[in-house]
């Protein structure tokens, strides 16, 4: 017969150490608009059909992060889906505007979107 032999009831703490990094939460629909906007400088291109094509996809890809977004990120995908819509109907001959000025708006409008969600 076997005697059972004491067991200690010593806890070991885990050394904690260096804890993994987790990314800070974004504000809700910076994802989804972050992704539309880089989708979109990814495609523009350089031909006016490639630029046309480009916007109407981000117009759309935008106006649908546009349900999930709040506050500061709420407002910049409003803009960013009427820049995107006012380039492509220029793009598109539909209405008359430059759409070089329209461009360098929706190049400051992605940066403020980019700014609403680092602040989150």
């Amino acid at each position: 017969m076997t005697t059972p032999r004491p067991t200690s009831a010593t806890s070991r703490t885990p050394a904690l150490g260096r804890l993994p990094s987790v990314a800070p939460l974004r504000p809700a629909g910076c994802e989804e608009a972050l992704a539309v906007v880089d989708r979109f400088y990814r495609t523009s291109g350089s031909t006016r059909q490639s630029r046309q094509a480009a916007a109407t996809t981000a117009y759309q890809g935008m106006m649908g992060a546009s349900l999930n977004a709040q506050g500061g990120v709420y407002q910049a995908t409003v803009t960013l889906s009427q820049d995107f819509s006012e380039l492509r109907f220029i793009l598109s001959g539909m209405v008359a505007g430059d759409p070089d000025a329209v461009q360098a708006r929706t190049d400051r409008d992605a940066q403020t979107l980019r700014e609403a969600c680092a602040d989150g």
